[in-house]
């Protein structure tokens, strides 16, 4: 057996116990051979415990081979199990090693679900030691009413735009896509032919900087795995997105095929206004490409979405991908900032009323005299003209 980073697990583990609650008696990583690579639990002191743990670990590899016979589960089988005193939710990491989560016997597992498939990932990561891997597990629960209400009151009455906010960034698409291979690529800028299918959601940060503008964009990444599996999942890893990226293998038709059907999913639970941007991955397999680029930017305009192509194995427009996305949130920071003067501006003026064929004249007039303009000072005068004439356009004035 390969080195494991003991510390990372018990991390994760710690993080994994405080976010599903007392419920979560035990949690421990078993090999296919039933040797417990590491355990915690939350009353240590219970040594019966404990021995009940070993000797049920010893079924794991039994029961998980039955599991994904029965329910055709496919690579990451995944169940549970009860008895008298606990439910048991068995989850295989990666092809050597289960995650197995003890629960009290009143326990809801399809709330914790969530969590043990990104615990799952985690752990499969740890163990591979290839990428660094984060033991903070954030809130995955699916918000109820009165705090999606919450939460979007607070999104409308945020600050402006600031390079200390975290963007919450949802990377979706059919199984075998290349969505880990867009992230890997553009966070640590590498490339493999042989990343491990996700386990329900991977999740990396990184910045993305202006120089020029003197901000940058944080962003949360959440590469979400697209196997059917993980369907339920899927609304409860997506919630509060406040950018996605719906990516599809332009040599597989399926998964072009699959997009409105991803769009549909996170528009329900996203943020107001969320940023969209339809993907065309691996281009570098253009000699197998069987949907065009006009068909992908014709989806796009029909979803009313921007679209681009990419290869992340050639790391082509990989960064501008990302650095778009973050364009167009400075930019729509900007914008509400920019109304919310307007409004208040109005509030303490006059109201008047102005006609179209008068408002395009005013629009006119105020552009042609940018060509007029000398100084700085000048143009800022026309330009704040010009933003008055466009809210009243919109009804704001």
């Amino acid at each position: 057996m390969s080195y494991i980073d003991k510390d990372k697990l018990r991390a994760l583990f710690k993080w994994y116990m405080q976010e599903v609650g007392e419920i979560l008696v035990s949690v421990l990583v078993v090999g296919r051979d039933g040797l417990v690579i590491d355990i915690l639990t939350r009353e240590s002191d219970k040594l019966e415990e404990k021995k009940f743990i070993g000797a049920f670990s010893s079924l794991v590899e039994l029961v998980l081979k039955k599991l994904t016979h029965d329910f055709d589960l496919g690579t990451f089988g995944a169940g549970t199990f009860d008895t008298d005193k606990y439910r048991f939710i068995f989850c295989e990491s990666g092809s050597e090693y289960v995650l197995v989560s003890i629960l009290n016997h009143t326990a809801l597992v399809d709330d914790v679900f969530p969590y043990t498939y990104l615990t799952a990932d985690k752990v499969s990561r740890i163990i591979d030691g290839e990428l660094p891997v984060s033991p903070v597990i954030p809130k995955v629960k699916r918000d109820t009413e009165l705090e999606k209400i919450k939460r979007k009151m607070e999104y409308y009455q945020s600050k402006p735009h600031s390079p200390e906010y975290v963007y919450k960034l949802s990377l979706i698409g059919d199984n075998k896509v290349g969505k880990t291979s867009l992230a890997q690529r553009y966070v640590h800028g590498i490339f493999k032919t042989d990343y491990k299918a996700t386990i329900g959601t991977y999740i990396s940060k990184k910045e993305c900087e202006f120089k020029e503008l003197g901000t940058s964009v944080r962003f949360m990444i959440w590469d979400l795995a697209g196997q059917s599996q993980f369907e339920r999942l899927w609304p409860d890893y997506l919630t509060d997105s406040r950018v996605g990226i719906i990516v599809f293998d332009i040599s597989n038709r399926a998964s072009f095929e699959h997009v409105k059907k991803w769009y549909d999913i996170i528009t329900r639970v996203a943020l107001p206004h969320i940023v969209l941007i339809l993907v065309g991955n691996k281009v570098d397999l253009n000699a197998s490409r069987v949907v065009s680029a006009e068909e992908g930017m014709e989806l796009a305009k029909k979803l009313k979405i921007y679209y681009m192509e990419t290869s992340a194995k050639t790391n082509e427009n990989i960064d501008d991908v990302f650095e778009w996305i973050a364009l167009q949130i400075i930019n729509m920071n900007i914008e509400e900032v920019k109304d919310t003067l307007f409004d208040k501006q109005m509030e303490e003026g006059s109201k008047f009323v102005i006609s179209s064929p008068q408002l395009k004249i005013l629009n006119q007039y105020f552009t042609k005299q940018l060509d007029y303009c000398i100084g700085k000072g000048d143009t800022k005068e026309i330009f704040k003209h010009l933003d008055i004439l466009k809210a009243i356009e919109k009804n704001k004035l």
